[in-house]
């Protein structure tokens, strides 16, 4: 009797235990939605008109940026769980010996990708794929994962369809697709070339060692269906089609493949939302808009570091709908905002999407380590473009 008394408790222990264990990893995952939704609530307090009209904040959120984020999560988790990622990465590791040739065949790849596929879609494909390879190495390269996402922000700036800031800007003026790339060519080039500089130094030849690991079942039926659906909905997302073509993808993938849809990381499709709201309730407080103002009538290059530092506030989106309020210098305003990707983790959605996807904690610190300088010399070569 005793002894099923003990037994019980200590089961009992267990549970408690194994909860909270759970509960930890799960609040320090997802902390950045809980501090958004904090400064959410933080707004509102001081903005009570909103919460008479609940429907305004829901019109803050780019639905067809999150249901196309939202899509190729699933897709991107379907491809994951296939183990078709691992197949390509054991067949990459074959072709390349060091870890500086691997990061910058990534980040290249990476930049290539994002200059049309939007700088988004092209971390949601590499990183897992990165993530794959790190699967099968003993080297530690997360770190390529920080590069990728710069690289992400300095291609996408060349194209207006490369990501959502340009496309803005690009309808707002009316101009014509040659110009804007044209006008991009010159700072899209500087970036790439310091960016692959301070590649070279930050990796090593180093020699890339595999490493035993079991060989997982691979699903030729899941990957061939999720190829085809990453195809048909990344088409879909150029012509602005997502937020329809969404709910039939989820269906069907729970007929096909439910463990997706269960494994998916939706915290981060909310994590985005919350990033809509926020950024545009902010950008309503009376004294950010009195600072922007005082970029009206000035010259290109107050614009462009007001344009800088306004995404590492509210990210390059928002900066960008913001500061065309107050300036008609587009071209200082694209630099800036582009620019403005780097620096600080939110100066870019598409920093938050590589980082949030990588499950270790110390490459948000390493990203800033290099982010902060690359956008402080960069940022000083491209104002002299603007002189």
């Amino acid at each position: 009797m005793l002894g099923s008394v003990t037994m019980a408790v200590v089961n009992r222990s267990s549970s408690i235990h194994t909860f909270r264990c759970r509960t930890g990893r799960m609040i320090k995952r997802h902390v950045e939605v809980g501090v958004l939704a904090a400064l959410l609530a933080f707004l509102l307090a001081g903005q009570r008109s909103y919460l008479d009209h609940p429907a305004t904040l829901l019109a803050m959120v780019d639905w067809e940026t999150i249901a196309t984020l939202a899509g190729i999560i699933l897709i991107t988790t379907a491809i994951r769980s296939s183990h078709l990622f691992g197949k390509v990465a054991a067949g990459v590791l074959t072709h390349i010996g060091s870890e500086r040739t691997l990061a910058i065949t990534l980040t290249a790849l990476t930049a290539g990708m994002a200059t049309f596929l939007t700088n988004d879609i092209s971390l949601l494909i590499i990183v897992p794929l990165t993530l794959s390879l790190q699967d099968h190495l003993d080297n530690d390269i997360t770190k390529i994962v920080v590069f990728e996402a710069l690289a992400a922000n300095v291609g996408s700036a060349l194209t207006p369809i490369g990501n959502p800031q340009n496309l803005f800007l690009w309808h707002r003026w009316g101009l014509p697709f040659v110009r804007f790339v044209e006008a991009m060519a010159a700072p899209v080039g500087l970036m790439l070339v310091l960016l692959f500089v301070l590649m070279w130094f930050a990796f090593r030849r180093r020699s890339l060692s595999l490493k035993v690991r079991e060989t997982c079942r691979f699903r030729p039926r899941v990957a061939a269906f999720s190829l085809a659906a990453l195809v048909a909905y990344v088409a879909l997302s150029e012509f602005r089609l997502s937020l329809y073509a969404f709910l039939p993808l989820l269906a069907l993938f729970f007929i096909a493949d439910r463990d997706a849809v269960r494994q998916a990381d939706w915290a981060l499709v909310a994590l985005f939302v919350l990033m809509f709201v926020d950024f545009h309730t902010l950008a309503a407080v009376p004294p950010v808009g009195r600072m922007l103002s005082t970029l009206k009538g000035d010259g290109p290059g107050r614009v462009f570091l007001g344009s800088i530092l306004t995404s590492q506030v509210i990210s390059n989106v928002p900066a960008a709908i913001l500061v065309s309020q107050f300036s008609h210098s587009w071209r200082a305003i694209a630099y800036g905002v582009n620019l403005g990707g780097n620096g600080l983790f939110i100066g870019s959605l598409a920093n938050l999407i590589a980082l949030k996807m990588v499950n270790d904690r110390r490459v948000w610190s390493e990203f800033h380590i290099y982010s902060l300088p690359y956008l402080a010399v960069t940022a000083a070569l491209v104002y002299l473009l603007l002189l």
